[in-house]
C-alpha cells in the first residue's frame, strides 16, 4: 500500500528533528599538519578553553608549558601524556585507548571547549607496537593483514571523537617526497597507505602550518588552500571567509567563519 501523506510528513520531520540536533552544536573538527616545529602544538592552545590534550609526542607540549602556564596552571588547558612508550614492552596505546574509550562512554569529551591528540604519527607508532606484540612479533612490525583493522580502528577514533560536543583537533607530520616524473618537492601525510587520503577526507578543515622568515624573525601562518608543495583546505572558510594563508589562531578562525568561539564553563553542581 502507497504511504499515506500524513506519514511522509511524520517521517521527514523526524528526520529534520534529527539532523538539527545532531548538528546544533557546530563542533569545529580540523587535520593539522605540519613539518617539524611549526607550531602545530601552540595551533592547539589558541582553541576554546577549556584544553584536553592527549600527547603522544615525548616533550612535545614544551612550548605550551611556555606560552600557556598559567592556563595550565588553572587547570584550563590540561595535558595527557602517553610518552613512555617502547616496542620491546609496548604499553601507552592500551593506557590511552582504555581511558578515550572511557571518555567517550561517558560523555567526557563534551565538557571540553577543545579536545586534541597530538599527534597522529605517534599514535599510530605506539598502535603498531601494540598490535605487534598481540601477534607475538617484536619491534613493531605489522603483518600485511594487520592493516586493514588498523586503518578501521583509526578512522573510527576520528569519527566518534568528532561527534563529541566539542571542538576536535587532530595534528600530524608532513614528510616530502620528489614527483618522479616533475622532480617537484611535494608533502604528504605522515601515515600508513590508504590512510594517508582516507583520513583528510574525514575532516572538512585540512591546514597546512607554515613558518617563513620575516624581517623579525619567523612569521607563523596556517595554509588554508592549497599549492604546490601542500595541500590544504577549508569548508568553514569558503567563499572569501578566509584568506590563503591566515594568522594561526583557532578562536580568530572560528569568528571569521561564523562560529561560536568562546570558552566553555563547567558548571559546578
Amino acid at each position: 500500500m502507497p504511504i499515506e501523506k500524513i506519514e511522509i510528513k511524520n517521517r521527514i520531520d523526524d528526520i529534520r528533528k534529527l539532523y538539527k540536533e545532531r548538528t546544533k552544536h557546530n563542533n569545529f573538527s580540523a587535520l593539522v599538519m605540519g613539518e617539524p616545529g611549526m607550531g602545530k602544538t601552540h595551533f592547539i592552545g589558541t582553541g576554546k578553553l577549556p584544553i584536553l590534550i592527549d600527547s603522544f609526542d615525548p616533550r612535545g607540549t614544551t612550548t605550551l608549558d611556555i606560552e600557556h602556564a598559567e592556563e595550565i596552571a588553572r587547570g584550563d588547558i590540561i595535558i595527557r601524556t602517553f610518552w613512555e612508550e617502547s616496542s620491546k614492552a609496548p604499553k601507552m596505546y592500551a593506557k590511552w585507548e582504555a581511558q578515550w574509550e572511557r571518555d567517550i562512554r561517558d560523555g567526557f569529551l563534551s565538557y571540553f571547549g577543545t579536545y586534541a591528540i597530538d599527534s597522529l604519527s605517534t599514535m599510530m607508532d605506539a598502535m603498531s607496537n601494540k598490535v605487534s606484540k598481540d601477534k607475538g612479533r617484536s619491534g613493531g612490525a605489522l603483518a600485511i593483514q594487520d592493516y586493514i583493522p588498523l586503518y578501521n580502528t583509526i578512522k573510527d577514533i576520528i569519527k566518534l571523537t568528532a561527534s563529541q560536543q566539542c571542538d576536535f583537533i587532530l595534528t600530524a607530520h608532513l614528510v616530502p617526497f620528489e614527483n618522479e616524473l616533475t622532480h617537484e618537492i611535494k608533502c604528504e601525510l605522515e601515515a600508513y597507505g590508504k590512510l594517508k587520503v582516507q583520513i583528510p577526507l574525514l575532516f572538512t578543515e585540512k591546514y597546512v602550518l607554515l613558518a617563513k622568515p620575516s624581517s623579525s624573525g619567523l612569521t607563523y601562518k596556517v595554509l588554508t588552500q592549497s599549492t604546490h608543495r601542500y595541500r590544504a583546505s577549508t569548508q568553514l572558510g569558503s567563499g572569501g571567509r578566509f584568506s590563503a594563508e591566515e594568522e594561526p589562531d583557532i578562536k580568530k578562525l572560528l569568528n571569521k567563519a561564523g562560529l561560536d568561539n568562546k570558552d566553555k564553563v563547567i558548571e559546578e553542581k
